[in-house]
Parts: structure tokens; C-alpha cells; sequence
């Protein structure tokens, strides 16, 4: 069982206050509302880190208000988030819009994303993640092997939608996603995470009867931060040690005198979640990396 004794004090104590004024970046800039600088913090003055919240970056917020509230059926929604996810542009799905599976036409995809791309000279696909080329569907364009690959998907949605019902928890969706041609590992979860927001639309509950609680898929840099933590010689799951994190955060932000701002609903903090203390780690390794010298941000805030 993961305890306190068990982290290196110094990581634990920077982790948490790396969050701490992470989120008050956040705070201060947007229900504060005051002029820069927002923290004195050096680094993250300069680089860019994604909020503690993921449902507060512009692209959840996309996602949330213009696929999974509107009112629709919950396949179109799922079919819609895996292609926003995997284009990874606001702008690109608001131009192409909501794609019905009743009505998808992979012609006028087709003819949509290449007006972004060539007539627009805009780029389609996201720059902050790595998006396959797909070659397997057939040609030396991006564009058409996405429409392909979204062809096929539509076609077997039928099946898809109805294997993912018939999961029993948020990891087995997991996995129906990630064995489906296009979606590794890092996809699926962001799709997964998606799709476990709780929803207005829906009475506060989310689309998939889960939780962005119930489980977590640690990524390569996730794993980093969590070995940053850890003393030298224990070894422990990092799903457990992504757990205590979360189940220990009021105590550890007393502990350290740190006056956190929750997000609210209702006048009711809402936690980090499990999912948010995942994209905290890789995000606290980059910190980490910055601060000794042995890495840089991609992106400049």
C-alpha cells in the first residue's frame, strides 16, 4: 500500500506547489482578471504548461460545448470526438462540422479538409502531438488517409458502438478504442477522458457511465513524473501512486499552507481528478526537466 513515507519529500513538496501555482496562472488571469505577469514562478512565466483541470483548455471546452452537449445521438458524439481528437484542431472541426453518421460523406470531407489545406493554407492536423500518417490506407496524403480511415469507422461504427456498451468499466472502453486502427495508446485515453465528463444535457452525468475517477492510462511522461516522486529502490503501480495523489490532495495542500483554488460547482470544490493528477505528472516532468537543465518546453506561454 503507497504511503507518504514512501516519496522523496523535496519532489513531493515541488509537485504540489507546481500545481498550486499552475492553477493560479489560471485564477489570476481569468476570474481575477489582472494584467501579467501572473506568477513569479520563471518557468512557468515563460513555458507553456496545460491547465490542472484539462476541462478548462479551449480545446475540452470545444469538445464539451460543441460535440458532447448538442443534441444528438450518443454514437454521432463518440464518432465526432475520435475525429476532433485525432485531427486535433478547433479550427478544422468547426469548418467540417458535425459529421452525422447517417449523412457522413467522405467525398465532402475530403473536398473540406483539402479547401483548409490548399486553398486556405491553413493546417488541418495538430502540431502538439504526434498524429500518424496512416499510410496503410492506401495513398501519400494525409488527408485522404484520414477520410479513408473515418470511412471505415463509420462503416463499423454499428459494431464499435455496441462493443463499447457492453464494457463493464472505463479501462475495457480503453480498450475497444485503442485496438481500432489510428488510436494508440495516448488517443484513445484523451477520447476515453472525453467521454466521461459529466454533462448538462445528460442531468450531470456523462455520456459513458463512468468516471474521469475510476481509472487512469499513465503516459510515458506521467510515468517519468511519478518515478521523480518515488524514493530510489521502490518500485510501486503507478496507477496506486496516481491514486494516493488524488486521494491525499486537501491533506498535502494543507500540509504545505497552500490556499488552492478549486474549481466549483454548485459552491462544491471539485478534486483534481484522477485523469488531471495523469496529465499533472508528465506536465510536473517537463517542469522538473526545464528547472535542472536537462530539457526545454516546446511552446512558449
Amino acid at each position: 500500500m503507497i504511503d507518504s513515507k514512501y516519496f522523496k519529500e523535496d519532489k513531493l513538496n515541488l509537485f504540489w506547489t507546481f500545481i498550486y501555482e499552475r492553477q493560479n496562472v489560471w485564477y489570476r488571469r481569468y476570474i481575477l482578471k489582472l494584467n501579467k505577469p501572473w506568477t513569479k514562478d520563471p518557468i512557468i512565466s515563460k513555458e507553456r504548461f496545460t491547465n490542472i483541470y484539462r476541462e478548462l483548455d479551449p480545446g475540452t471546452q470545444y469538445a464539451i460545448n460543441n460535440i458532447l452537449e448538442i443534441d444528438a445521438p450518443k454514437p454521432d458524439k463518440i464518432f465526432n470526438i475520435m475525429m476532433y481528437r485525432l485531427i486535433g484542431r478547433l479550427d478544422t472541426h468547426k469548418e467540417i462540422g458535425f459529421q452525422s453518421l447517417d449523412k457522413f460523406n467522405p467525398v465532402e470531407l475530403e473536398k473540406k479538409l483539402k479547401y483548409i489545406r490548399d486553398v486556405e493554407k491553413k493546417p488541418v492536423f495538430t502540431a502538439a502531438y504526434m498524429v500518424g500518417g496512416y499510410t496503410k490506407r492506401g495513398s501519400k496524403d494525409k488527408v485522404e488517409n484520414v477520410v479513408r480511415l473515418f470511412s471505415k469507422l463509420r462503416n463499423e461504427f454499428g459494431r464499435i458502438y455496441s462493443d463499447i456498451e457492453k464494457c463493464n468499466s472505463s479501462e475495457e472502453v480503453y480498450d475497444v478504442i485503442k485496438e481500432l486502427y489510428g488510436f494508440g495508446n495516448y488517443l484513445s485515453y484523451q477520447i476515453l477522458v472525453d467521454l466521461c465528463y459529466p454533462l448538462k444535457i445528460y442531468n450531470g452525468k456523462s455520456l459513458l457511465p463512468y468516471s474521469n475517477d475510476d481509472w487512469s492510462s499513465a503516459g510515458p511522461g506521467a510515468k517519468r513524473g511519478v518515478k521523480l516522486l518515488l524514493k530510489e529502490g521502490f518500485n510501486a503501480d503507478t496507477l496506486e501512486v496516481m491514486k494516493w495523489l488524488r486521494d491525499n490532495q486537501h491533506e498535502e495542500f494543507c500540509r504545505l499552507k497552500l490556499d488552492f483554488h478549486f474549481l466549483e460547482s454548485n459552491e462544491n470544490k471539485i478534486d483534481i481528478s484522477l485523469a488531471n493528477i495523469q496529465n499533472c505528472l508528465c506536465e510536473f516532468h517537463k517542469y522538473v526537466k526545464i528547472g535542472n537543465g536537462t530539457g526545454r518546453g516546446r511552446r512558449k506561454f
